[in-house]
C-alpha cells in the first residue's frame, strides 16, 4: 500500500476536523503519516518514501513543505484554509470530492520552476517556489544596489530592497510591488524593486536561464535581508554578492479540481 503525508498547518486546522476527514477519506487506500510542517528536517523525514503529500493550510504551508517536496520528488495537494490560495487547488467545500478523485486517479500533475540564490559563491543555496526578497533590515534606511542580467548591468536601485520572482510567485509580494502577472506554465524571472527611489525604476522579466547578479555597492543600512519564499532569511551586508538562477528543483502540484489558472486569477483577485 502506498504511502501518503498529510501537512497541516495546526493554527488553521486547531480542531485538526478537517486532517481528520481527510484521513478517513484516504486511509482505505493508503499509509497515512502526519507532519505540522513547522521544521524542513521533520517534513523531509515525513516525506521520505510517500507518494504524495496533503497540505492543509494555506499557500504558506505548500510554500513551507515545497523545498522539501521538491527535493523528495513529491508532489503536494493543497487544501485552502487561507486567505487567497493560489498554490491550493481545493477549496473546503470541495474537500470530499477532490480527496476521492484524487484516490482513483483522477488528477494531474503541473510542475512549476523554481530559483535558488547564492550568497558570496557559497556553496549552500536558498531555494524558492514564490521568490526570493532582498530587503532592508531597518525601516528607517534605504538599500542601495546593482543589478546584473548574464553579467551586462540592468539597473541601480535604491529603496525597500528588491523582488526576483518566478510567475508562481508573480501573484504574490511582486504584484503588490508593481510586478505584472506571469502565467504559472512560463519559466521567467520577474525582477521588481520594491519602493524604488526613482520613479524611472521598473520591473523586468527574464529568461528563465538568466543568471541574475545582484551586488551591493553602498549600503545604508549595515546588514539586509535575503528571504525565501517568506520562510528562511540570511543576513546581508555591504559589498556581498547575490547569484540567482533556476534551481534544479521543480514544485510539482496535483491538480483535480480542473480550474485553470486565468479562472483562478479572475476569482481571486477580481471576484
Amino acid at each position: 500500500m502506498k504511502t501518503i503525508a498529510i501537512i497541516t498547518n495546526r493554527k488553521k486546522d486547531s480542531s485538526g476536523a478537517v486532517t481528520q476527514k481527510c484521513a478517513e477519506i484516504l486511509k482505505s487506500k493508503y499509509n497515512l503519516v502526519y507532519s505540522d510542517g513547522t521544521d524542513d528536517a521533520e517534513v523531509r523525514r515525513t516525506l521520505t518514501g510517500c507518494e504524495a503529500a496533503i497540505v492543509i493550510g494555506g499557500d504558506g504551508t505548500i510554500l513551507l513543505g515545497a523545498n522539501a517536496a521538491a527535493s523528495c520528488g513529491v508532489a503536494v495537494l493543497g487544501v485552502n484554509m487561507g486567505n487567497v490560495g493560489f498554490l491550493a487547488d481545493v477549496e473546503l467545500s470541495e474537500l470530499e470530492a477532490a480527496l476521492s478523485a484524487f484516490a482513483n486517479g483522477s488528477y494531474t500533475v503541473e510542475e512549476r520552476f523554481m530559483i535558488e540564490a547564492r550568497v558570496n559563491g557559497k556553496e549552500e543555496a536558498l531555494t524558492a517556489l514564490n521568490d526570493l526578497v532582498i530587503s532592508r533590515a531597518s525601516y528607517t534606511r534605504m538599500v542601495a544596489l546593482d543589478v546584473m542580467v548574464n553579467s551586462h548591468f540592468l539597473a541601480s536601485y535604491v529603496g525597500d530592497g528588491v523582488v526576483v520572482a518566478t510567475p508562481t510567485g508573480s501573484t504574490a509580494y511582486s504584484l503588490s510591488a508593481g510586478g505584472p502577472v506571469v502565467d504559472p506554465s512560463l519559466d521567467a524571472c520577474i525582477i521588481t524593486p520594491v519602493c524604488p527611489h526613482s520613479v524611472n525604476s521598473k520591473p523586468m522579466i527574464v529568461p528563465a536561464n538568466a543568471q541574475i547578479t545582484i551586488r551591493f555597492h553602498a549600503a545604508f543600512d549595515d546588514i539586509s535581508m535575503l528571504t525565501s519564499d517568506g520562510q528562511h532569511s540570511i543576513k546581508i551586508s555591504d559589498g556581498d554578492e547575490i547569484v540567482i538562477k533556476a534551481s534544479p528543483l521543480k514544485t510539482r502540484l496535483i491538480k483535480v479540481s480542473g480550474r485553470c489558472f486565468y479562472e483562478i486569477y479572475n476569482k481571486k483577485l477580481h471576484g
